[in-house]
């Protein structure tokens, strides 16, 4: 059965302990996670951004079958991808941007100072940009350091700028604050206080009982509510959206440059998104496909 994987990312220097990754196996019910831990905690990792983000790299691929959501920018607009494909925009982005504040400077000097958004960004306003002062080591990290080793080494396929390959896993955008918005669902629940404590509890309740996660173990549950940064909760949310990911929509040129995120937990869509995966069904044709809008909402506040 499919694995799958939703990744709170960072590019923090303490990057190990502040990415989360939970994990679980495709449901048509309620997704019942089996596991969330901290990059640090993966064999071979640290808290150092280069060496846990390799150790990320290396879980992902570790079963061919899985589907990876990571909470990062994926890519930049079109106008400045400068590549006729994703994959190579992806393969040149370290000698194009040594270093996350090259990468956040040549952007805003390539814009006149203008933060442009992807097309996702504004035809569901977002507040940032790829490159905005809040995500840019984000970006920088995730797709210089873990998408573009994956592609180089053909070891994975990053979903819609490059076609699925079966047997490889996929790895898609997601962002948990736009899956709580679209459910309505966003107190301020990230930070040490009593309050932020309750709100990760209603939200985590929430969850449970609209049928979206199978209700947690005592050990998982007090995890998510004591772990004050709503990262691991922020991961199991990114794991729900990629079991509801809808895989198999029709992809323009801007899907394949800029790419999409996917974050929407419609419980209608959950049945269909089982069975027109690629993964599943790699039968699946593009051309009978339904289109899907898909965007990012907000994005974390911590680089």
């Amino acid at each position: 059965m499919t694995r799958i994987l939703g990744i709170d990312f960072s590019g923090a220097r303490d990057a190990g302990r502040k990415i989360w990754i939970a994990e679980a196996r495709r449901s048509d019910g309620p997704l019942a996670i089996e596991n969330c831990l901290p990059a640090s905690a993966l064999p071979g990792s640290s808290k150092e951004p280069g060496i846990a983000i390799t150790a990320l790299a290396r879980h992902i691929v570790a079963e061919a079958d899985t589907i990876a959501g990571c909470d990062f920018p994926f890519s930049l607009p079109v106008d400045l991808v400068l590549a006729p494909a994703w994959r190579g925009f992806a393969l040149s982005f370290r000698q194009r941007f040594v270093d996350p504040l090259s990468f956040h400077d040549i952007c805003h000097r390539e814009t006149g100072g203008i933060e442009v958004k992807r097309r996702t960004d504004r035809e569901d306003r977002t507040p940032f940009n790829s490159f905005n002062l809040r995500l840019y080591r984000q970006t920088w990290w995730g797709i210089g350091h873990l998408l573009a080793p994956l592609v180089a080494a053909k070891a994975a396929t990053v979903w819609p700028q490059m076609d699925q390959v079966s047997g490889k896993p996929v790895i898609i955008e997601v962002c948990a604050a736009c899956s709580l918005i679209r459910l309505d669902l966003y107190p301020p629940y990230k930070g040490r206080t009593p309050a932020h404590r309750k709100a990760r509890q209603r939200i985590l309740d929430q969850l449970v009982s609209g049928g979206f996660l199978a209700p947690p173990k005592r050990s998982l549950r007090t995890l998510l509510l004591d772990n004050q940064g709503g990262d691991a909760l922020d991961a199991v949310i990114g794991a729900i959206a990629v079991n509801r990911a809808r895989l198999d929509h029709t992809r323009d040129r801007i899907d394949r440059l800029e790419g999409r995120v996917y974050y929407d937990l419609n419980q209608a869509s959950l049945a269909k998104a089982i069975q027109s995966s690629s993964i599943l069904a790699p039968s699946a044709s593009p051309a009978t496909a339904t289109p899907v809008r898909a965007g990012r909402c907000v994005p974390k506040n911590s680089a």
